[in-house]
């Protein structure tokens, strides 16, 4: 059986009933990045300690029982609140189309190309749906890709920190080369600078 980590099961019990399933797979996935997506093995470990922790706010099985349930084959993106199957019996937050085409990089620019092209262009007056992390596919101008969505799937694809995620967004706005809404809501989307084009201005103002 897998090695379960303390630093996951201390965030859950921090974060308490606030904590949905999905968000406590998208912790194991950020601290177990050997391997893309987690193991059934991984998640019968993680059920077993949690039958141990009162602190942990699930039931013993309850994490397995809801990936069981949440999962599906899809290669690409269903919806934010959707578990995927990655090949090899594994489960990810993200579907295998990103991973395997944004494995090898932590290049911004390629995620927000990879997947805006899958999520962009929502209406902008539909009702924005919250997934388990707190990210929103609806909403925003045109295409783009919302940012805490962004900095989730290169964290969790790309096995880099959220704070280096963050400085590197940062570093990519100043130079131009993504461009974000001028609200600095947490949902704001992110866009290649080529393809925002005359939206910019209007966000701006």
């Amino acid at each position: 059986m897998g090695e379960t980590s303390e630093q996951v099961l201390e965030e859950a019990r921090q974060r308490g009933e606030k904590l949905l399933t999905r968000d406590f797979v998208s912790l194991i996935e950020r601290h177990h990045l050997n391997e893309q997506g987690v193991s059934r093995e991984m998640l019968d470990a993680y059920d077993e300690a949690i039958a141990n922790d009162d602190m942990v706010p699930f039931e013993a099985g309850e994490v397995t029982s809801a990936v069981e349930n949440r999962s599906v084959d899809e290669e690409t993106w269903v919806d934010d609140e959707a578990l995927y199957w990655i090949g090899n019996d594994r489960v990810s937050i993200f579907p295998a189309r990103w991973h395997d085409e944004l494995s090898e990089t932590t290049d911004l620019r390629a995620y927000v190309d990879v997947i805006g092209d899958v999520i962009g262009g929502s209406d902008p007056d539909a009702d924005e749906p919250q997934g388990g992390m707190g990210t929103s596919v609806g909403g925003g101008v045109g295409s783009g890709v919302p940012e805490q969505l962004l900095l989730d799937a290169v964290s969790v694809i790309g096995g880099t920190e959220r704070e280096s995620a963050k400085d590197q967004l940062e570093e990519r706005r100043n130079n131009g080369e993504l461009v974000q809404d001028a609200d600095q809501h947490p949902e704001a989307r992110v866009y290649l600078s080529e393809e925002a084009g005359e939206m910019r201005d209007d966000w701006l103002n």
